[in-house]
């Protein structure tokens, strides 16, 4: 681990700061969580000329130090650092793993703030103020990066996200240091999002109301569709909307499914502003029943034009109310079936 503080201007040199030890520290155990906080799923990767790729390159080989490495990290990370930026640190991290060849880096700019700290001195409370103090709050990391690498290759993959960004883009600045390009649009991610919450409701389709995975992804999206921007938490929300705000215990489940899909399809911890059309209704719904009756309409007339109940003897009662007569009523020519 190394730390530089890096303020909003020009006018204070870079000082080079020395690699910290970590063996022994206690306060370790907070900083790896403050790197968990910051894991996303990746949406950018490494431009093929990348300068951070090539320094963490030369750090992952040992071409360069680990301490060398992250004071030039640190000093590219100030050199262009905007005025109107506030002031932080930079945090520069390597993290081995328990697979054999490969390890982590982490990059992190974090919030420092002045603080008042409550302690006993003498047998009475007493004040004393801490200059730069680091809070738990995940709101605290500015800007985060984290590659991996393996048997010495930095991956392109860059998990990155920029609390000051449009999200899941980055600002430039920190967009220009990295040196990333978005690698997944925003359709993809929106095709995706559409995918974690039909997946995770066919999970737990028996916590479902009529166990109805159909109407409960519609109540879902309809959930999503009034937010400006959709991240984990926001998905988690529409998800127990549709599930009727169900009891704790349920709830446990249908987290542990969501988390699941949401790391298959790679939307762990991103937020974005969905394509709209990805949280409409379905266009069009298909119901088969056992005894082969099949009806078809549009998701949007799903509650309104056609509704579904249970009959109570585990079968369901279908409605279909129109306000004019049939458009269509025609006999479908019969098929000769052959045997296989």
């Amino acid at each position: 681990m190394i730390v530089h503080v890096v303020s909003g201007g020009k006018q204070q040199p870079f000082v080079p700061q020395p690699e910290l030890p970590v063996d022994e520290d206690p306060h370790i155990q907070f900083f790896l969580a403050r790197i968990l906080d910051a894991a996303v799923s990746p949406v950018h990767k490494f431009e093929k000329n990348s300068i951070t790729k090539s320094l963490l390159h030369r750090m992952a080989i040992e071409d360069l130090t680990f301490e060398d490495g992250g004071q030039e990290l640190a000093r590219q990370f100030k050199v262009d650092h905007v005025g109107s930026s506030s002031g932080g640190a930079f945090f520069v991290f390597e993290l081995t793993s328990s697979v054999e060849g490969v390890k982590f880096y982490s990059l992190i700019k974090y919030d420092y703030r002045e603080a008042v700290e409550l302690y006993a001195k003498d047998g009475k409370n007493a004040f004393r103020q801490i200059v730069q103090a680091f809070v738990k709050e995940k709101k605290a990391i500015q800007k985060s990066c984290i590659v991996r690498v393996k048997r010495g290759g930095v991956e392109d993959e860059v998990s990155a996200f920029d609390r000051m960004g449009d999200a899941p883009d980055l600002t430039d600045y920190f967009q220009k240091f990295l040196d990333v390009k978005r690698d997944r649009d925003t359709k993809e991610l929106s095709a995706n999002l559409g995918n974690v919450l039909r997946k995770t409701l066919q999970d737990c389709k028996e916590h479902l109301p009529n166990q109805d995975v159909k109407s409960a992804l519609n109540v879902a999206k309809g959930s999503l569709s009034g937010r400006n921007l959709v991240d984990e938490e926001a998905i988690r929300e529409a998800i127990f909307v549709a599930a009727e705000r169900p009891a704790e215990d349920i709830r446990v489940q249908i987290d542990k499914a969501l988390g699941r899909h949401l790391k298959a399809f790679r939307l762990t911890g991103v937020t974005f502003k969905p394509d709209p059309s990805s949280l409409k209704r379905s266009p069009r719904v298909k119901m088969r029943t056992v005894e082969d009756v099949l009806v078809e309409y549009p998701g949007e007339q799903e509650d309104r034009a056609v509704t579904r109940s249970p009959d109570g003897k585990g079968g369901l009662i279908i409605t279909i109310k129109t306000a004019e007569g049939l458009v269509q009523d025609d006999l479908v020519e019969q098929k000769a079936r052959r045997d296989t």
